[in-house]
C-alpha cells in the first residue's frame, strides 16, 4: 500500500535560502529601475531650467514615470493574473527599447549615457520575466503530474504560521506586517491570525543565549560578589545595542542638519540673483535629510524594543528557573512577592532600558550639537536661553528622587501584601477552623490600601515629571 509520505519527496519546496535569493534580485533591479527614474528626472529639471533647453521635456516627465511603474510592479504583492501581465510588460518592454536603441545605432553609432542605463534596466526585467516565466511552466508541469499528496489535511492547525525574516527593503519600511494590518481591516483579529513569533525572537533563544553567555562568566576568574547580570546581558546584546545606538545617532545628525538647510533657504531667498540649480539642490537635500530621519527613527524604536524585549525575556525565565532550584533557606530569604516583583518590575523594566539608555547619551550629544548651532547663528543672545534650561534640569533632580522613593514604597508594600497572602492560603485549615477569615481580611484589605497609595503616589509623579518635560521646549523657546 502506497503512503502519503511516499509521495511528499517529488515535491519541489522552496527553501529560504532561495528565497532569499529572489528578494535580492528583486530589489536590485527594482534599485536600477529607481536609478533610471531619478536620472531622468535630474536630467529634465536641469535642462528644463537651462537658457536653451535642447531635450524634449515631455520623455522627461513620461520616462520617470514608466521606470517608477516598472520599480513598483517588482515590489509589490501580485496575484497571478497581475504577475503573468508584468511578465509579458517587462519582455515586451525589453523588446521595444532594444528595437529602437538598435535602429538609432545603426543610424548614429552612438547613444545617451542615459539611454544605455535605461536599456541595462530593462534587459534586468527581461531576465527577470523569464524567470517568472519558468515558474509558471513549473507550476503547470507539476500540476500535471500525480506529484501531490492524495490525502490533504483541510483543517490545519490553528496559528500554524510563523513570521519569516522580511528582505531588507520589507525591513526598511515594515511592510513585512502588511498582511496581517489587512486582515485586521477586513475582520477583528482573533488568536488564529496572529503569526508566531520567529525562533530568534522567542524566549527560549533569549534564556538559551543568556545561559551561555552566565555560564561562561561564571568560568572566567570574577569575584562572586561582582554583579554578573549586566555582563551577561551585554555580552549577549551588545551588537544589537550598537546598531539601534548608530540610527539614534544618524538621526540626531539628520534632525540638526535640518536647521541648517533652512538656514540655508533663508540665505537663498535673500540672494538678489537666484540660481535654480542651487534652490533644487537645498530642496533635493531637504528632501532626503528628512527621509533619511525618518527611517532611522523608526528603526531605532524597533530595534530598541526588541532587543528589550528579548533581555526581558531571558531574565524573566531566567527568575522562574531560579526559583525552581531554591533550597528552603532560600525560600524563607527571597518570599513570593519578592520574586513576584523581580519579574514584574524588575525584569519588566529591563524592556525599556535599551531605549532609555540611548536617549541618556543622545541627549547630550543633541544639546551639544544644538548649542553649537545657535551660537553659530544667534552668537551669544543664546546664553540667556541656558537659565530656563539648566532650572527645568535642575527641576527634574526632586521629581526623580521622589518617584524613586515612592517606587520603592510601592515594591515593599506589594511584597508584604504578598507575603501576607501567601502566609494565609498556606494556613487557610486553621484560619477556617478558627473562623478567622474576617480578621485576615481586613489584614489584607489594609495591605492593599497601602500599596494602592503608594501605587497612586508614584503615578502623580510621573505625571508631575512629564508635564515638566514636555513645558521645557516652550519655555526655553520663549525666552529666545
Amino acid at each position: 500500500m502506497v503512503s502519503e509520505d511516499d509521495f511528499e519527496f517529488t515535491r519541489k519546496k522552496t527553501t529560504p535560502t532561495d528565497q532569499e535569493k529572489n528578494d535580492w534580485i528583486t530589489v536590485s533591479v527594482a534599485s536600477c529601475c529607481v536609478l533610471t527614474s531619478v536620472s531622468y528626472l535630474i536630467a529634465g529639471l536641469w535642462d528644463a531650467t537651462a537658457k536653451t533647453p535642447k531635450l524634449n521635456w515631455w520623455a522627461f516627465v513620461v520616462r520617470p514615470l514608466v521606470s517608477a511603474t516598472l520599480a513598483v510592479s517588482l515590489l509589490i504583492e501580485r496575484f497571478t493574473p497581475v504577475k503573468i501581465l508584468a511578465t509579458v510588460w517587462w519582455a515586451f518592454g525589453f523588446l521595444s527599447i532594444s528595437f529602437v536603441n538598435v535602429e538609432n545605432l545603426s543610424k548614429s553609432l552612438t547613444i545617451l549615457n542615459l539611454v544605455s542605463i535605461e536599456w541595462a534596466a530593462s534587459f534586468l526585467l527581461f531576465l527577470c520575466a523569464l524567470r517568472n516565466s519558468k515558474h509558471f511552466i513549473t507550476q503547470y508541469t507539476q500540476s500535471q503530474t500525480l506529484s501531490e499528496p492524495l490525502l490533504v489535511n483541510e483543517t490545519p492547525d490553528a496559528n500554524t504560521s510563523q513570521l519569516k525574516e522580511p528582505s531588507f527593503l520589507s525591513k526598511l519600511t515594515f511592510s513585512w506586517v502588511n498582511p496581517l494590518l489587512a486582515v485586521g481591516y477586513r475582520k477583528p483579529l482573533v488568536l488564529e491570525d496572529i503569526p508566531c513569533l520567529a525562533p530568534i525572537d522567542e524566549a527560549g533563544v533569549a534564556h538559551e543565549k543568556f545561559t551561555k553567555a552566565w555560564d561562561s562568566l561564571q568560568t572566567e576568574k570574577i569575584l562572586d560578589k561582582a554583579n554578573l547580570v549586566p555582563k551577561a546581558l551585554a555580552k549577549v546584546f551588545f551588537k544589537e545595542m550598537v546598531l539601534s545606538g548608530l540610527c539614534l545617532l544618524v538621526r540626531n545628525i539628520m534632525v540638526v542638519v535640518s536647521p541648517l538647510l533652512l538656514y540655508a533657504f533663508f540665505d537663498y531667498a535673500n540672494l538678489e540673483i537666484k540660481d535654480l540649480h542651487h534652490g533644487l539642490l537645498l530642496v533635493g537635500c531637504l528632501i532626503i535629510v528628512k527621509v533619511v530621519e525618518s527611517l532611522t527613527n523608526r528603526q531605532f524604536y524597533f530595534m530598541a524594543r526588541r532587543t528589550g524585549m528579548r533581555m526581558r525575556s531571558a531574565l524573566m525565565v531566567k527568575v522562574y528557573e531560579k526559583q525552581l532550584n531554591l533550597s528552603n533557606l532560600g525560600k524563607t530569604r527571597h518570599s513570593t512577592g519578592e520574586v513576584v516583583n523581580y519579574i514584574a518590575i524588575d525584569a519588566y523594566q529591563m524592556g525599556d532600558f535599551p531605549m532609555w539608555f540611548h536617549f541618556g547619551w543622545a541627549c547630550f550629544i543633541q544639546l551639544f550639537l544644538s548649542m553649537a548651532i545657535l551660537f553659530y547663528v544667534v552668537g551669544l543672545g543664546v546664553l540667556p536661553g541656558l537659565v530656563p534650561l539648566i532650572v527645568c534640569a535642575l527641576l527634574n533632580l526632586p521629581f526623580a528622587k521622589a518617584m524613586q522613593k515612592s517606587q520603592l514604597n510601592f515594591m515593599v508594600a506589594q511584597d508584604k501584601r504578598l507575603r501576607s497572602t501567601s502566609e494565609i492560603l498556606n494556613n487557610m485549615k486553621v484560619i477556617k477552623l478558627q473562623s478567622w477569615e474576617e480578621k485576615f481580611k481586613k489584614i489584607v484589605e489594609s495591605f492593599r490600601e497601602t500599596e494602592v497609595h503608594w501605587l497612586r503616589e508614584t503615578q502623580l509623579k510621573q505625571a508631575y515629571g512629564t508635564v515638566l518635560y514636555w513645558m521645557s521646549p516652550t519655555l526655553v523657546s520663549s525666552v529666545h
